[in-house]
């Protein structure tokens, strides 16, 4: 599907963006054994175009599909990626992109935290020379795939990349983060034709948004580049309470602290990022429900209105499973939202 107008810059893409949603915990399960079944492994249903018609009909412009590929690649040299993923993946990019919405494909859980073999993407000085060749040959093919598909296309290289449990990170793989990143720019933009201007998202380390990590960022000279944090804050508010073993867990949000938290949050963000000329998407954020869920409600709508008056745009994660981080708002058999009224708070937040 080829675009023919000019292309926008990266920032002129993130204007014109409000509010995205994530198909999350589906092509992105880690389940490198079991084949075009890993769609449904971490029990969602197998995604369909009426899932995407939701989201696009509730006011959402942005569809991230993650997707891992471990388990979905040959060996070295070529590491051809197989054609029965990339058939399904693309299909499910087709769809979307029918919907006129902007559109990111990412490589999620290849740098799993869950131990196995084949979590490769691995963000530090003892990995990387063996990880870029892996890396680079994939989004080639990548690449190479979607080329054709318009300027709403997105590209991100990589998700949360990250060492084992360290979410923290050090200037060691801080570095590593820069050389995965300048390495994707460089093998997109190889590709040629629309790849030359096309989008992409670039992570900071395990796409945190700690002041260390984003300071650390080091993005190529290039004007169609954005760059990409995730931010569920507060934590004790936004997880369950099963994950949450640091602190007591929270149901209740609103205090002046907890403005003030959001509000020094997108405070350095933007210090960071729009106000450089650098856009920036908050691309993963949610909070589970809640027993008296207004709370959750006061949270998301200061959340995304604070954010988009400093030009950040937010994109929910929507697990839709029930079963892990229960954030879903949209139930993907029945195409029905389980909690309309904060899809209505989100995008009036976002619009506003």
């Amino acid at each position: 599907m080829n675009e023919q107008n000019t292309p926008c810059t990266g920032a002129q893409t993130a204007a014109r963006m409000h509010i995205g949603w994530n198909l999350g915990n589906t092509l992105d399960s880690f389940a490198p054994d079991k084949g075009l079944a890993a769609e449904t492994a971490w029990f969602n249903p197998p995604v369909t175009r009426q899932v995407l018609q939701a989201v696009a009909d509730a006011g959402f412009d942005v569809i991230r599909i993650p997707v891992t590929w471990s388990g979905h690649f040959g060996a070295a040299p070529g590491y051809k990626l197989e054609e029965a993923w990339l058939d399904r993946v693309e299909q499910v990019i087709r769809w979307a992109m029918e919907l006129d919405v902007y559109v990111i494909l990412d490589m999620h859980h290849d740098g799993s935290a869950i131990p196995s073999p084949h979590a490769w993407l691995v963000p530090d000085a003892a990995h990387i020379e063996g990880v870029l060749p892996v890396f680079t040959a994939l989004w080639k093919q990548l690449a190479e795939r979607f080329g054709a598909y318009g300027d709403k296309l997105i590209f991100e290289g990589m998700n949360e990349p990250h060492c084992g449990s360290d979410w923290v990170g050090n200037p060691e793989r801080y570095q590593a983060v820069n050389r995965l990143n300048d390495a994707f720019v460089r093998t997109v933009r190889a590709s040629g034709g629309i790849n030359q201007t096309r989008k992409l998202l670039l992570p900071t380390y395990a796409a945190s948004p700690k002041q260390a990590a984003i300071d650390a960022l080091v993005l190529p000279e290039d004007p169609y580049l954005l760059a990409s944090v995730h931010a569920y804050i507060p934590t004790e508010f936004c997880f369950p309470a099963r994950e949450v073993n640091w602190a007591a867990p929270r149901t209740q949000w609103g205090t002046p602290a907890d403005h003030a938290q959001l509000t020094d949050l997108f405070d350095r963000l933007a210090k960071r990022f729009p106000e450089q000329g650098i856009p920036l998407l908050l691309g993963e954020f949610a909070a589970v429900s809640k027993p008296d869920d207004a709370q959750r409600l006061a949270w998301a709508e200061y959340y995304v209105r604070e954010a988009a008056r400093r030009g950040i745009r937010c994109l929910w994660w929507d697990d839709t499973s029930g079963r892990e981080e229960c954030m879903g708002l949209l139930d993907r058999n029945t195409c029905q939202w389980r909690y309309p009224e904060l899809v209505q708070t989100l995008i009036r937040a976002a619009y506003a």
